[in-house]
Parts: C-alpha cells; sequence; structure tokens
C-alpha cells in the first residue's frame, strides 16, 4: 500500500512525522548495525564453545573413570567435587550452545534483512513528507 503523505495538512505535522520517522530510523540502523557486529562474530563463538564443549566432556569422562579406580575415600571426594564443578562449566556450554546455534544465527540473519528492507522505506518516507512539506 503506498503512504499517503497528503493525510499531512501543516508544516508542524510534517515537521513532527519527519521527527519520528527519523528517530525510528536512526534505531534501526543501529540495530542492524548491532545484528551484524553480532553475526560476524557467531561463527567463531560456536567454534569455541563446540571446542570447550569437547573438553570438558573429555575432563569429565576421565574423572569418571578415576572415580571407578580410587578407593580413597579423600580422593574419591574431591573427584566427584571436579566432576560437579565440570559439569556445571558443561551446562554453562551448553546455554551458550544454544544461543548461537544455527538457528538462532538465522533468526538473527532473518531480522537483519528485515531491517535492511525497513530503513529505505522510512527513508523514502522521509523524502516524500519533506517534498510535501514544500508544497504546504
Amino acid at each position: 500500500m503506498p503512504i499517503d503523505v497528503t493525510l499531512l495538512t501543516t508544516v508542524a505535522e510534517c515537521d513532527t512525522a519527519i521527527d519520528i520517522l527519523e528517530a525510528e530510523k536512526t534505531l534501526l540502523e543501529r540495530r542492524k548495525r548491532n545484528l551484524g557486529e553480532a553475526l560476524d562474530g557467531r561463527a567463531d563463538t560456536s567454534n569455541e564453545v563446540a571446542q570447550g564443549l569437547q573438553s570438558v566432556q573429555a575432563v569429565i569422562a576421565g574423572y569418571q573413570a578415576a572415580l571407578a579406580v580410587i578407593t580413597d575415600e579423600r580422593e574419591q571426594m574431591n573427584l566427584e567435587l571436579k566432576v560437579e564443578r565440570e559439569e556445571t562449566k558443561l551446562k554453562s556450554l551448553q546455554n551458550r550452545q544454544a544461543r548461537y546455534n544455527a538457528v538462532a544465527v538465522l533468526e538473527d540473519q532473518v531480522d537483519e534483512e528485515q531491517l535492511a528492507v525497513q530503513i529505505p522505506v522510512l527513508q523514502n518516507t522521509i523524502a516524500q513528507i519533506q517534498a510535501h512539506k514544500l508544497t504546504l
């Protein structure tokens, strides 16, 4: 549907509309830039998280194997505490993985594309209002 700038009947209405649209355009440009920067670092972060998961899982497996053969209760308790700490790290990495998975990246890419489409519409509307303002 085309934008009908003729609804604005005074210069003051045009100025108000321009101010509102400029503020919205600035906000959308900022969001688009932030999303773009976040997407640039997503691949690196995703790789770091995957490597961290493998490392922590290997440490847990090693501790659990050691637990199976250690008979000293004090050493067992120490290893159990270490396993708990590593499991906490594992949960943290799994939470990070959920934020940096392919679906989350795709959602952010869609958001960025939507913003990329909205910004020119706002620029065009502002230009139309400015042209209409000159006729009032």
